[in-house]
This record gives C-alpha cells, sequence and structure tokens, in this order.
C-alpha cells in the first residue's frame, strides 16, 4: 500500500518496436483510502444493481406477453 509505480510503454507494430514514452507515475492507495472509496462508491454500486434487476424484470415480463398472448 502507498507504493509509486513508474510505467512507459511502446508499441510495436509489422516493422518493428516504437519509441518508449515518457514516464507516468502512479500511487497505490493506502489501506484506509481503500475503505472510504467502497463506502463512497456504495450508491453507484448498488443503483447499478438495481437498475439491471428492474431491466431483468421488465425483460421478463416482455417476453411472457409475447408469450402468453
Amino acid at each position: 500500500p502507498g507504493k509509486i509505480y513508474a510505467f512507459q510503454v511502446r508499441a510495436r507494430t509489422a516493422v518493428g518496436y516504437g519509441p518508449y514514452s515518457g514516464k507516468m507515475y502512479f500511487q497505490t492507495l493506502t489501506g484506509g483510502e481503500r475503505s472510504e472509496m467502497v463506502q463512497d462508491r456504495l450508491p453507484l454500486i448498488v443503483g447499478s444493481a438495481l437498475g439491471g434487476l428492474a431491466f431483468l424484470v421488465i425483460a421478463a415480463i416482455a417476453i411472457l406477453a409475447i408469450i402468453f398472448k
């Protein structure tokens, strides 16, 4: 937790490798930040799950209506 990593990427094509990109630095989360992020995203997760469930229920009703019509 809390480590900093540097990344460089380059493309590979049929003619070979391209140049490396500039360095990009990323830091991993600490233990406390992770739990806060989950709590911040909880409403989004629950809302997405309920939206998916509502879609499945409506699709099932539509399919049943078409079958029994």
